[in-house]
């Protein structure tokens, strides 16, 4: 980089090189800048997934306690059933001797039990079944009224998508009184049922006071002995003369949870869900969206109840997916970003160019008098604000013009050269050379006082004339003018002054010479270069 280069881009680049010695090659360079683009990328990548991760599980969670919710709801609900059962059959007591048959319990002998609305005698208008194994007892004639009431309990609007279905089991008469009309293939009762100890371990008076004075409870998810699939049941007791006589229950089929949400399909292809029984460490499955185990699964989880946790097992190929998404986005990113940047440091760089091609003599590759007004003024400002000195040499050719006319332009180029050569050989790098116009030249020396830059001055003079520059073995001698820019004294006054001192010296330009010959003599006698000659 020339020192015209230097100068002029010294302010236009950071403070950290790109010719540090750990770019000092392209190969270097160009590995940094890959690095660099692998850790932005992953940067991204990493962070866009730990967010996704975060964000997909709260989804989820979300998701998970919108099923808890909805359970729940319908616990609360069937407590106020049993409530107003409890309330319904007190009345019944008070009333009993007024109260009338409301329908006609038929027994089916093929079925071996009684009730109705099975499909055999739909002959009353309630809404529910019937169901009870063996004859029936006289007594369930008057609980046809608390039908009546369960009806009109269970007729509520009830907006939930998960299936489910409410019944009231007498535990002293021992039958079945179901939401729904169910025909004789779908539900069946038998003797068995209430001797079994799922039927024992379920009822109300079975379970600890605590959890009948909560006014219900959950249990754990079990094979139904009807439907023959895994269901999870909220009981409340229904009560008479303070004594438990049955339950009002809600059986939620496990594999309807699922239902209450609304997942995306990529999100739900990618969940398997499953209901973990803490006492029991058991594991039911509900929906099974992915089944590769290679990779470890990222697991949410919520209380279902106090015993059951409802988990969702997220897939990591699901996140494996999307950050390849990231990835391909990231990576184009970067590809725009590096040609945006590739193409803002080629404009930066044909723009210092220019600027470049604005302050430059074309011949001498020195700067031309355009400097005068833009970095001469800033350096003089900088020097006299820190208190230190800014000296100027100003000199030209001696009998240029003779030489001009003797040799020829080009003779006269090659002396222009051979001058401005020397004095970028001889200079320093903070120092600024300029060509004023045509044999005319400066040489501003920042933090440079008088006596240093008469050195400079009689050093240049003796390089300069020391040296042939074409074939005609012709030398070129200078004459020079040496001056300090005072405080608050403008640049123009300080070159008028030096430019007089220039002329005041060059009325002795031949001594001057004579004494530079004598010098390199006492140095050594060169012999005068052997130039190729010119057509």
């Amino acid at each position: 980089m020339s020192k015209a280069e230097q100068h002029i881009l010294k302010n236009k680049t950071s403070k950290w090189h790109t010719d540090h010695i750990l770019c000092s090659n392209n190969m270097t360079r160009r590995c940094l800048v890959i690095f660099f683009n692998l850790l932005i990328l992953v940067i991204i990548v990493g962070f866009s997934l730990r967010q996704e991760i975060n964000e997909t599980r709260l989804y989820v969670e979300a998701n998970l306690n919108q099923i808890k919710n909805t359970v729940d709801s319908l616990a609360y609900r069937n407590k106020r059933y049993a409530n107003t059962a409890t309330k319904a059959i007190a009345d019944f007591d008070e009333q009993n001797k007024q109260l009338q048959v409301l329908a006609e319990i038929h027994y089916y002998p093929k079925l071996k039990e009684f009730g109705f609305n099975r499909g055999i005698y739909p002959n009353n208008l309630f809404n529910g079944s019937l169901i009870g194994p063996g004859f029936p007892n006289q007594l369930i004639q008057k609980d046809t009224h608390l039908f009546a009431v369960l009806d009109e309990l269970w007729a509520e609007q009830q907006v939930h998508p998960i299936m489910y279905n409410y019944y009231y089991i007498s535990h002293a008469l021992k039958y079945f009184y179901l939401s729904s009309k169910l025909s004789v293939d779908k539900f069946n009762t038998t003797k068995k049922f209430f001797s079994t100890d799922l039927y024992r371990s379920q009822r109300s008076v079975s379970q600890p006071l605590n959890e009948l004075q909560k006014g219900m409870y959950y249990t754990s998810p079990y094979l139904d002995f009807f439907s023959h699939e895994m269901v999870v049941t909220i009981k409340s007791p229904v009560y008479s003369n303070n004594k438990i006589v049955g339950d009002i229950g809600v059986d939620i089929p496990v594999k309807s949870l699922i239902q209450s949400i609304t997942l995306p399909k990529t999100l739900k292809s990618s969940l398997n869900f499953y209901l973990y029984v803490i006492d029991k460490k058991q594991k039911i499955e509900i929906y099974n969206g992915y089944s590769n185990r290679l990779l470890p699964t990222i697991p949410v989880h919520t209380h279902l109840n106090k015993n059951t946790l409802l988990f969702a097992d997220i897939s990591p190929w699901f996140f494996v997916n999307f950050a390849i998404k990231i990835t391909i986005l990231g990576f184009s990113l970067l590809i725009i970003l590096n040609y945006m940047n590739a193409e803002l440091k080629r404009h930066k760089f044909q723009k210092q160019r220019y600027q470049l091609e604005a302050y430059t003599d074309l011949l001498t590759g020195l700067f031309n008098r355009r400097v005068m007004d833009t970095i001469i003024k800033g350096i003089v400002t900088e020097n006299n604000k820190n208190g230190q000195p800014t000296a100027i040499i100003i000199f030209d050719a001696n009998d240029f013009k003779i030489i001009n006319d003797t040799y020829g332009h080009d003779i006269g180029d090659l002396a222009l050269k051979h001058i401005s050569s020397t004095i970028n050989d001889m200079t320093r790098d903070s120092d600024i050379c300029i060509r004023l116009g045509g044999d005319e030249f400066c040489v501003v020396l920042p933090n440079a006082d008088l006596e240093q830059a008469l050195i400079m001055a009689d050093r240049l003079e003796l390089a300069i004339f020391s040296g042939f520059f074409c074939h005609y073995n012709i030398k070129i001698s200078i004459s020079t003018g040496c001056t300090v820019i005072e405080k608050k004294e403008s640049l123009h006054n300080a070159l008028v002054r030096a430019d007089k001192i220039l002329y005041k010296n060059k009325k002795n330009k031949d001594e001057n010479k004579k004494a530079l010959q004598q010098q390199l003599n006492n140095y050594i006698v060169k012999s005068p270069p052997t130039f190729p000659k010119q057509e």
